[in-house]
């Protein structure tokens, strides 16, 4: 007859306990599982089917003993899958960046300039590009890279124990790599706008009776479009670049697990 004792049952239960919060926190930031189309049951669901898939894998070593586990530690669990997930919103700056300067170009965030509410998204072409980014993410199988990180992280990092390479000076030479990145994207915007300007002044000299503001609203807006049908072909290849740094970043953590 098999028998289970009391401290084994308290064990398995630490593992799926810790197993699940790592791969919650992981659901909760990443841009390709934390789009408001997908219900947090589901996600919460799938973590609890990955935290079952992991029972077996984790060594029992890596986990404290049951008695001494504490909130501190739960909070680490939930903080490490964050973070993951958070290095890669970050990767994804870079669409954002160049959007948010096409939509204010463009004049579709036109009345952000005078009242900016942050709840709101950078309008159209910020959610299409942003769409198609994740879109992209997906072809090129981001999420299962993702995935089985976060799977082989349960194998070198102990429970309740954070990595030294995911430092803060890591993460801002991220954020300075993205937002460089981002700048470059929106060079041709900014040429093709800059140029429009350009022209719209010389008009506005040598025909001072046209409506500059109404016309000028007329051809932008077309004018974004043609600027996103110049940039989409060169997405996927800067989409590559920009979560290059951020995978690199996790797998440090991952690989390297010297923690304090």
């Amino acid at each position: 007859m098999l028998t289970i004792s009391g401290l084994q049952i308290e064990q398995y239960m630490a593992i799926f306990m810790f197993a699940s919060m790592r791969v919650f926190g992981l659901f909760l930031t990443t841009p390709l599982f934390a789009f408001r189309a997908l219900p947090m049951q589901f996600r919460l669901l799938v973590a609890l089917s990955f935290a079952a898939y992991m029972m077996p894998v984790i060594s029992s070593e890596l986990i404290p003993n049951p008695g001494s586990i504490t909130f501190l530690a739960s909070v680490i669990e939930l903080c490490i899958g964050a973070f993951m997930g958070f290095v890669i919103r970050v990767g994804f700056m870079v669409i954002d960046i160049a959007a948010e300067v096409l939509s204010f170009q463009a004049g579709f965030s036109f009345a952000s300039t005078a009242f900016r509410d942050p709840a709101l998204d950078s309008g159209l072409v910020g959610q299409f590009l942003g769409l198609t980014a994740i879109a992209l993410a997906f072809s090129l199988n981001i999420h299962l890279v993702l995935i089985e990180i976060i799977l082989s992280s349960f194998k070198t990092i102990p429970v309740g124990v954070w990595p030294d390479a995911w430092s803060s000076k890591g993460v801002l030479e991220l954020i300075a790599a993205s937002f460089r990145l981002g700048l470059i994207l929106s060079m041709p915007i900014l040429l093709v706008y800059m140029m429009f300007n350009l022209t719209q002044a010389f008009l506005g000299r040598t025909s001072p009776q046209m409506n500059l503001f109404s016309v000028g609203f007329a051809v932008s807006i077309p004018l974004a479009f043609l600027v996103i049908f110049m940039i989409l072909p060169d997405l996927k290849i800067v989409l590559e670049r920009s979560l290059e740094n951020p995978l690199q970043l996790i797998r440090q953590g991952v690989e390297t697990p010297n923690a304090r």
